[in-house]
């Protein structure tokens, strides 16, 4: 805010910048959020003017009127005459160059997670509760451990944490009324197994990768489109679309890097907006429910891999010893 330092995020909301570049999305209410011109894009709406109470405020010029603090806080450069290159030392001998060591980057950024499987700031955004804590994830640990269900589970982590996992459940309910509702009917056949097939020959001509690794990978898809096509006809309905979009995902961790080896991402992203795509031309009106709900298990993956210890991380699919 204007006549205060700027202060440097939480790591949960750094989203690949600590402070603004060209634009600066500014929450109305509460303290401010700050994102680079790159992700004010992508949480932003083309036609909407502004996203849950956020509006878009210009940065500072960086004209010769108005320089930007950055340049107001570099202090002078010393007035010490550069020395001509081209005059050696008296004794005529090249003095060796010195090795300059580069300092460990202090604040090393997060794998870019793909987000075909959902935006989680822009769920965090849309569901106004960016800037609560995130939620104590080995209560929510403990309270499975005692057999709680699982939203139960959440409400003893509090916080985002707890706030994600009840509004999963409302927009599964309000997505599978709808859904239910439509009589359109969706072929297995173009939207499941012609994707699985073209990411089997993407795979096999893959020259980067080993026959182990290309096995292996071929293995992986063809139990999982044999668990998703079970008990599946030639048709199936747009609820049944969204339930295997939905256990796509989830095997994918929505989108979290290094969860499914190289090989298998494309495979799994493919497949999975496929399946997506078919869902909103049959039933446009489930659109908007769609995007916040995958927009929020993104949002809840992220959460408990901020949270969950080193040991808790879940088991990769398709990972193979290089």
């Amino acid at each position: 805010m204007r006549g205060q330092p700027a202060q440097r995020l939480s790591v949960h909301y750094q989203l690949g910048c600590d402070y603004g570049t060209a634009l600066i999305t500014i929450y109305k209410e509460g303290d401010p959020v700050f994102l680079c011109a790159s992700h004010v894009t992508a949480i932003r709406r083309p036609d909407d003017t502004c996203v849950a109470g956020v509006r878009l405020i210009e940065a500072p010029s960086t004209d010769g009127n108005n320089p930007p603090k950055d340049a107001e806080q570099k202090p002078p450069e010393s007035a010490v005459p550069k020395k001509n290159a081209d005059v050696l030392p008296a004794t005529g001998s090249i003095p060796a160059p010195t090795k300059v060591e580069r300092e460990p980057d202090p604040s090393p950024r997060r794998p870019v997670r793909d987000l075909a499987y959902g935006n989680p700031a822009k769920a965090l955004v849309d569901e106004t509760i960016w800037n609560m804590p995130t939620g104590d994830y080995e209560l929510y640990r403990t309270a499975l451990e005692q057999g709680k269900p699982a939203i139960e589970a959440a409400q003893s982590a509090g916080g985002q944490f707890a706030i994600v996992h009840r509004r999963i459940i409302d927009y599964t309910r309000k997505i599978e009324a709808v859904l239910s509702e439509s009589k359109a009917t969706i072929n297995v056949r173009d939207v499941i197994d012609k994707p699985f097939e073209h990411a089997v020959l993407e795979i096999i001509g893959n020259v980067a990768v080993g026959d182990a690794e290309k096995d292996a990978a071929i293995d992986h898809l063809g139990a999982f489109q044999e668990q998703i096509n079970r008990g599946l006809d030639r048709e199936m309905s747009p609820l049944q679309a969204h339930r295997i979009a939905r256990a796509i995902g989830d095997r994918a961790n929505w989108g979290t890097a290094a969860c499914l080896s190289e090989e298998l991402k494309p495979a799994f992203r493919a497949v999975y907006t496929s399946v997506r795509n078919a869902i909103r031309l049959a039933v446009p009106e489930a659109c908007e429910l769609d995007e916040r709900l995958a927009n929020l298990c993104a949002a809840k993956s992220d959460l408990e891999k901020v949270t969950a210890k080193a040991s808790l991380t879940p088991v990769c699919v398709g990972s193979t010893a290089r």
